[in-house]
């Protein structure tokens, strides 16, 4: 039975939009042709092929870093991704008890179906690495519970986006005293084996070489 869910986040503006849109097209096709339930949420229009690649397509142009003045730093694109996820999780079939999240950039060609099943093996409510430090959960690809997820990582928590995303995961689950609820691993350059690598950075102003079709 599948009962995990691949949300992709997508926002294809600024810098290097074709590329972008490449890296969404791609990533979203190698999911579908492995089995993968995809869910694409994102911030950009993108063509029928794409959406052709999902099981579910949200398009919410609403690309805003803050709602009524929270958080007062609106500079946070966390806030961006965070509304992605909610307006994903929305639509995951009540049949479903785990997400699996990515961005757009990330390698497409992974086992991610080796990797879904190492993070059920660890029989954590979520399974993220590190960003940087001990006090973050990374949110550039995790691995949770929906009902875990909807608990620690909410649009009810807006007033933490003062910080960075990973900041705002760990503070939550820690506040709720819910860390032991996690296994976090130190890179996601070994995430149970696999290389997580991403394309684009510092927030889709440059990306590298992609060499995928």
């Amino acid at each position: 039975m599948n009962d995990t869910a691949i949300i992709v986040t997508s926002y294809c503006g600024g810098n290097f939009q074709e590329e972008k849109r490449k890296m969404t097209k791609t990533i979203c096709k190698m999911l579908s042709e492995k089995g993968h339930y995809v869910i694409l949420t994102t911030h950009s229009p993108v063509d029928v092929d794409t959406q052709n690649y999902c099981d579910v397509f949200v398009y919410d142009k609403d690309n805003r870093f803050s709602f009524d003045d929270v958080p007062q730093r609106t500079t946070n694109h966390g806030v961006a991704e965070l509304t992605l996820m909610r307006n994903a999780v929305k639509l995951i079939p009540e049949n479903f008890k785990y997400l699996l999240k990515m961005a757009y950039d990330n390698k497409p060609d992974l086992d991610y179906h080796d990797i879904i099943q190492k993070c059920k093996e660890t029989n954590k409510k979520a399974v993220t690495a590190k960003w940087g430090n001990d006090i973050t959960l990374g949110t550039q690809m995790y691995f949770s519970e929906i009902a875990f997820f909807r608990e620690t990582l909410s649009m009810n928590e807006l007033w933490r986006c003062e910080k960075d995303l990973e900041y705002v995961w760990y503070d939550s689950v820690k506040d709720k005293n819910l860390l032991d609820q996690v296994h976090v691993l130190d890179l996601y350059r070994n995430f149970f084996g696999h290389d997580v690598l991403q394309y684009a950075h510092a927030a889709g102003t440059f990306v590298d070489h992609y060499p995928y079709d």
